[in-house]
């Protein structure tokens, strides 16, 4: 004879207690940022003060808050974007039935997972937590918005392609500092999408099995086709990085730059428009 003992099952963790850690460790990351900045702001206003420059203190401090704001707001949009997008597109694996023995195979750790993860908490906020640390990598960028804005013709245009100083001197800056940003939020928004995908399955690289489904491959055509046009604009904007080189004999573009550079920075940019067009065709036939 067998007896057996039941007792109460263990209780896996529900999606509210999942969300809760989660809420937690953000919270508590931004709190230590925070405090961080305000240290930061404080020193700050107490030594213009003391030198009796408070109105420039007031107007840094602005610009710094308007890049931070507007590098998140911004970053995390694209972000959420691209997570909602792969958590709705992506497919969503039947569980494993029982075989005719009654035996059931073990269960997949990360079916488990994509029960168990509340998406919508876990999408929004991951996306503000990346878009934070961008954020605080931009903010000593403020003083480059802060020329744009307050631009004033130079009075001077180059001999190469006419245009005045101030177009080097104030907006240029201003332009490679957004492409960076655009670029590398594009990056973080494809590996933000993949790891979603991973997790239901539609991107599978082991020693046994590699593909992506229909679905993934579309969604990575899309953002590979934005990234190819950013990518024509920083060629497009290297042709007036050129006027900044040095080569120890001549500053400015030598003959070289201006007879072989500029004509391959020009092939590069229609290159780089015709694999966009590519892959955004890519995307059309797919879906």
């Amino acid at each position: 004879m067998t007896f057996e003992i039941a007792g109460p099952a263990g209780k896996v963790p529900g999606r509210s207690v999942l969300a809760w850690w989660i809420i937690a460790a953000i919270v508590l990351i931004i709190s230590l940022w925070l405090v961080k900045v305000a240290g930061e702001v404080v020193v700050d206003w107490l030594w213009f003060s003391s030198v009796g420059y408070l109105q420039v203190f007031w107007t840094s401090l602005a610009a710094e808050a308007a890049v931070v704001g507007g590098v998140f707001t911004a970053t995390t949009a694209v972000l959420w974007v691209n997570g909602w997008l792969a958590r709705r597109l992506a497919r969503r694996p039947s569980a494993p039935s029982a075989t005719a023995l009654g035996w059931q195979p073990p269960p997949d750790p990360l079916a488990l997972l994509r029960e168990r993860l509340p998406w919508h908490g876990i999408i929004a906020g991951s996306a503000a937590l990346l878009a934070l640390f961008v954020a605080a990598g931009e903010a000593g960028d403020w003083p480059t918005l802060l020329q744009y804005l307050y631009q004033v013709p130079y009075g001077s245009t180059d001999p190469l392609y006419g245009k005045d100083i101030g177009f080097y001197l104030f907006s240029l800056p201003a332009y490679i500092q957004i492409k960076n940003w655009m670029m590398l939020t594009l990056i973080l928004g494809a590996l933000f999408a993949g790891a979603i995908y991973w997790l239901h399955g539609d991107i599978e690289y082991n020693a046994y099995r590699r593909s992506m489904s229909e679905t993934a491959i579309a969604h990575g055509s899309m953002l590979l086709g934005l990234l190819l046009a950013v990518k024509a604009w920083s060629y497009a904007l290297d042709r007036y990085l050129l006027l900044y080189g040095d080569n120890g004999v001549v500053v400015g573009a030598s003959y070289t730059d201006i007879h072989v550079q500029l004509p391959v920075l020009w092939f590069l940019i229609v290159a780089s428009i015709a694999d966009a067009i590519a892959a955004w065709t890519n995307l059309r036939v797919r879906t």
